[in-house]
């Protein structure tokens, strides 16, 4: 029993060592590019999608099939008696009616062919339009995937911009302490002084720390969400990822969203296919012309027998269906309605989407410019600060101080950095071009 248990555990450790070999690994440099190129390749949503694209392909070939010729085949060979007089036959050189055993074999090729039927033609139309929402919503599914890795590298960028911000800021540091440590030494600056410029610097190195963690847990989050191997040995460096482009007015960017978006495409693309399957349901109360044609041998056996063929055309049309038909019609009906409100939210979401990202992007632009000149303000508040330290002018509290306010301007300028990255992305995304946009 427990060497059972011990094989199955080796099954089960052998076959998660063989998904993660299957994973792709990482490049030293991961660009944009790369990231949304091995994301999209592995994305389970799009193969999900792409999946639900089959689906949908397979209904409307069995949608089409029905206006096509039909072919069958068709043999068989029985041997059988029979009862005359249970079919009304009175042969009287037959006693009891009964007569056989006897051979019967049949083998023939039918073709039928629908002449008019506009019940299918419109369910085959419907059909189309429903494969093509489901390719729409495969791009979607590309789009959504797009947005998520630009969110996570954004993320990266922004934790290693913060370490590499307090990785300047810790020298700054240690140069102060430096200087005190040299002015206590001469005699012109007090022990505490010192002391305090030490607190600087251990704090900055603290700070440090916890952002190379952060960046670390921002990288692993991003290989997880690639699906590709899960480490963290490799750098993001691509400033391609906070975008570039200016942002368009209201009404181009409105418009381009509508024209674009793939879930908006594809919602119109249900309204047309809900809208062709009420035509279809109501085309159920007309003629169906039809024809077929068969041919082939009929006798007793398999080499006693003769060509036969038959040829027929049928007309059929529904007179009283107990309500069905016009239940089916109310069904359809309503469910149209139901799709066409849809749509509406959607359209209204997409407004929502795009006003709100074009705010956004107004709004990041001008801390990206406050914070910057925030930065060097304060920079030239630590040297400025400095000087009249070093000229015995002040103690450095006030050297102190000013380098507090840089790591703000830098803290403050690595946030709005992010934040207009992923304000372009949701413009992106909400005009539906982020993969246009970002995967060049």
């Amino acid at each position: 029993m427990r060497r059972s248990a011990l094989l199955f555990v080796v099954v089960l450790l052998l076959a998660a060592m063989a998904g993660a070999a299957d994973r792709p690994s990482l490049p030293q440099q991961l660009t944009i590019s790369q990231a949304l190129s091995i994301a999209l390749a592995n994305s389970i949503n799009i193969r999900i999608a792409a999946a639900r694209l089959e689906q949908a392909s397979g209904r409307y070939s069995q949608a089409r099939s029905a206006l096509l010729p039909q072919v069958n085949l068709g043999a068989h060979q029985s041997y059988l008696t029979m009862n005359l007089l249970g079919l009304g036959i009175d042969i009287p050189s037959v006693p009891r009616g009964r007569t056989g055993p006897f051979g019967s074999m049949d083998a023939r090729i039918t073709l039928t062919q629908d002449l008019l039927n506009i019940a299918n033609m419109e369910a085959w139309k419907s059909s189309r339009s429903r494969q093509d929402s489901s390719r729409l919503l495969v791009d979607n599914a590309r789009e959504v995937v797009v947005l998520d890795v630009l969110a996570a590298y954004l993320q990266a960028l922004r934790a290693k911009a913060s370490r590499d911000a307090l990785l300047d800021q810790a020298k700054l540091a240690n140069e102060l302490y430096k200087l005190t440590q040299d002015r206590v030494k001469q005699g012109v600056s007090a022990p505490l002084e010192a002391n305090r410029a030490q607190q600087q610097v251990n704090s900055l190195e603290q700070q440090r720390q916890e952002a190379e963690q952060s960046y670390v847990t921002a990288k692993l989050s991003l290989a997880n969400m690639l699906q590709a191997q899960v480490t963290a040995d490799f750098d993001v460096a691509d400033d391609a990822a906070y975008g570039a482009a200016t942002a368009p007015d209201r009404d181009t960017a409105l418009k381009a969203a509508l024209d674009s978006r793939p879930d908006y495409r594809s919602a119109q693309a249900n309204v047309t296919a809900a809208e062709l399957h009420v035509r279809s349901v109501k085309a159920t109360r007309l003629p169906v012309l039809s024809t077929s044609f068969s041919d082939g041998q009929s006798g007793n056996s398999p080499v006693n027998n003769v060509n036969t063929y038959r040829l027929t055309a049928s007309l059929d049309m529904p007179i009283f269906t107990s309500g069905r038909i016009k239940g089916e019609i109310v069904e359809a009906e309503a469910t149209l309605r139901e799709i066409q409100a849809v749509l509406d939210r959607l359209r209204s979401q997409i407004e929502t989407d795009v006003f709100t990202a074009l705010a956004g992007v107004e709004w990041a632009v001008k801390e990206v410019e406050t914070s910057a000149a925030n930065v060097k303000l304060s920079r030239e508040e630590v040297e400025l600060t400095r000087q009249r330290f070093t000229r015995g002018v002040t103690d450095n509290t006030e050297v102190v101080n000013a380098q507090d306010r840089v790591s703000k301007a830098d803290d403050a300028r690595v946030r709005a950095l992010y934040m207009l990255g992923l304000a372009r992305a949701n413009l992106a995304r909400a005009t539906g071009n982020a993969e246009k946009t970002y995967r060049k």
